[in-house]
């Protein structure tokens, strides 16, 4: 038998910082958003209730968690949107990607607030990163962990994630005083390849190095995914 032939190191996961919807734009934190952020996001004791982390309590706490978002888009240790309604100006939801390839965990909140509230909208944005980051190569599973006295169950099931589970201790919920609760563990997969396909395709993509003085194909960063558009 022929020993397996090491694969060659995963690429980042490297998403487009610019995301458009018909309604929204999808975009990293800026420190300007931190008095929005407080008020209808991680400041409203509703949205946070059941968020396995504790409500802000000033726009100052808002800042810092904006340049750790920051810092998280720079060491792609963690990539994090906020959903800007193109019409108001209003921040109505958020969302945070953790990779961990071939996995990624998902997690979201969405304003509860009247004004900044944008379900539909923010419905249809969900899709398209989901939609987006399922098909990129070395992603073959999304997850998300929801409380089970949340709203957020419902809304994976929209999104076409498949319940998976019950997990018990598994995180806080710092607003409800609890140290441990229990989460329901949803995800959304695709197959993964055999190792003989991984190979070939990994073979195929292999092309000689130009000659010297032959055209070369050139591409930026920027060009191929700073902005996933409408």
């Amino acid at each position: 038998m022929e020993p397996v032939k090491p694969l060659d190191p995963i690429e980042p996961f490297n998403p487009p910082r610019i995301i458009e919807t018909e309604r929204l734009w999808l975009r990293p934190f800026v420190e300007s958003d931190a008095e929005q952020l407080y008020y209808a996001l991680l400041g409203d004791p509703e949205v946070m209730e059941w968020l396995p982390r504790r409500t802000l309590e000033s726009v100052d706490e808002a800042i810092l968690y904006i340049r750790e978002c920051d810092a998280g888009w720079k060491n792609k240790t963690m990539f994090t949107w906020v959903f800007e309604d193109k019409q108001t100006g209003h921040l109505c939801s958020m969302l945070e990607l953790r990779p961990a390839l071939p996995r990624i965990e998902l997690g979201v909140a969405s304003a509860q607030r009247l004004a900044w509230r944008r379900r539909r909208a923010s419905l249809e944005a969900f899709r398209k990163v989901l939609h987006w980051t399922i098909a990129q190569p070395n992603v073959y599973r999304v997850y998300a962990c929801c409380a089970p006295s949340g709203k957020s169950a419902p809304t994976m099931e929209k999104l076409g994630f498949k319940y998976e589970g019950r997990l018990v201790n598994w995180e806080p919920r710092p607003n409800r005083g609890l140290v441990a609760d229990d989460a329901l563990l949803y995800a959304l997969t695709r197959p993964a390849p055999t190792a003989a396909e991984t190979i070939a395709v990994a073979d195929a993509d292999k092309t000689p190095t130009p000659a010297a003085g032959e055209p070369q194909e050139t591409s930026t960063q920027e060009d191929g995914r700073d902005m996933l558009p409408a």
